[in-house]
């Protein structure tokens, strides 16, 4: 049997013809082999990392998510293709296609994954139980929602104005310490490179009064509900039209359309959102402009 190893030539029957030779060869064959096995080494996670989902241990990578398993994240709901044009639901939507009823305020909605038990359990982690691992997750997440509203929106050198988020009142924030739709709007804000660059983050909303949880409520209950909830802040339409002009000082002159991006983590009747919106809208017609609001959502029930 004869091997040709670059400067080596011959070696025969296991006997090599130079001391160094087989020094030099079994590097070689190292070398080789740790460039095959390099992409499985990058795909495996250290020892001892857990599934933030699951809490077994990870032992595939999954680029982006490396706190995820690959079954768990493999078992994300992603919202691909909406049936609904405006809700962004992915089923048949039986409240965008209702007549009469309450006016809509906000243009469409997006939503990155459906409000399935696991999706529902990832979010009462978070919000509910203190784990803040998983906001940067959701955050991430966030990305398929702006990319899906990117792909449909085809305007050209189409840009939000700002980001802003719904607010939580009082209650909810001594509860919880934080405002789960702020962070995630907070990532949308800089992931707005999708779009052409990053947006302004602005605090423009507070609720005039604290409302109890919409999950057990019907729809009709939840738009009586949200009936005057939001207020804009003591300041919020100054430093909206601050911003607006600051970022786009042809906008008093030729666009006369302020584009606002509004975040919160669940899209359920939409009865949320559209109040919001026509909070921000009314803000925009103070400025002398007309408003057009989108939302965009984690997660569509």
């Amino acid at each position: 049997m004869t091997l040709a190893v670059g400067r080596i030539g011959v070696l025969e029957h296991g006997f090599y013809n130079h001391p160094n030779d087989a020094i030099y060869l079994s590097g070689r064959f190292s070398q080789l082999w740790s460039g095959m096995l390099k992409p499985i080494h990058q795909l495996l996670a250290p020892a001892g990392e857990f599934c933030l989902a699951c809490g077994k241990t990870v032992s595939v990578r999954v680029p982006g998510y490396p706190e995820l398993c690959l079954p768990c994240y493999s078992s994300i709901p992603w919202i691909g293709h909406p049936r609904c044009r405006i809700c962004g639901r992915h089923v048949g939507c039986p409240d965008c296609s209702r007549n009469g009823g309450v006016k809509r305020s906000f243009v469409m909605n997006r939503s990155s994954v459906a409000y399935s038990p696991s999706m529902r359990q990832w979010l009462a982690q978070y919000k509910y139980r203190g784990h803040e691992a998983y906001g940067a997750v959701l955050g991430r997440m966030m990305g398929k929602a702006m990319a899906q509203m990117k792909s449909e929106l085809k305007t050209p050198q189409f840009a939000f104005d700002a980001v802003t988020f719904v607010p939580l009142s009082e209650a909810r924030w001594s509860e919880r310490g934080f405002n789960q739709a702020e962070e995630l709007a907070r990532g949308v804000a800089l992931a707005g490179g999708q779009f052409g660059g990053s947006f302004s983050l602005l605090n423009l909303l507070k609720r005039s009064r604290h409302t109890d949880k919409q999950s057990f409520k019907s729809r009709n209950e939840r738009l009586r509900n949200m009936q005057g909830v939001f207020q804009a802040l003591p300041d919020a339409t100054e430093r909206l039209g601050r911003v607006v002009l600051q970022s786009s000082p042809s906008k008093r002159f030729h666009d006369k359309t302020i584009r606002l991006l509004l975040v919160d983590d669940v899209y359920t009747t939409g009865s949320t959102m559209n109040a919001c919106a026509a909070v921000l809208q009314n803000m925009c017609e103070e400025l002398g402009f007309t408003g057009e609001i989108y939302s965009l959502t984690w997660a569509r029930s």
